[in-house]
């Protein structure tokens, strides 16, 4: 387990292994999307960050994530979100 994310944090982690793996952000979200649904669910994004960035994150920090990126409160992160939240990097 990790030190808690800040949603920040979270963001900034997410560019950088996008940049690091030459990948834009709808290939990450397909590398996420392990049901193809169309969206992100929250264990998706857990093991998506895992795999991706190498960290462990709790329910907490991954619920966290989803509610924060989740523009139209479906639970879930769909790609103009992740697309959306990912450009908005501080």
């Amino acid at each position: 387990m990790t030190d808690e994310w800040s949603l920040s944090e979270a963001v900034a982690k997410l560019n950088d292994a996008l940049r690091e793996k030459d990948m834009s952000v709808t290939e990450l979200f397909d590398a996420f999307d392990a049901d193809s649904d169309g969206t992100i669910n929250g264990p998706e994004l857990h093991h998506g960050i895992k795999n991706m960035v190498g960290d462990v994150l709790s329910p907490a920090q991954t619920s966290q994530i989803i509610k924060a990126f989740d523009v139209n409160d479906d639970h879930r992160i769909d790609v103009d979100e992740l697309r959306t939240a990912l450009s908005e990097e501080e």
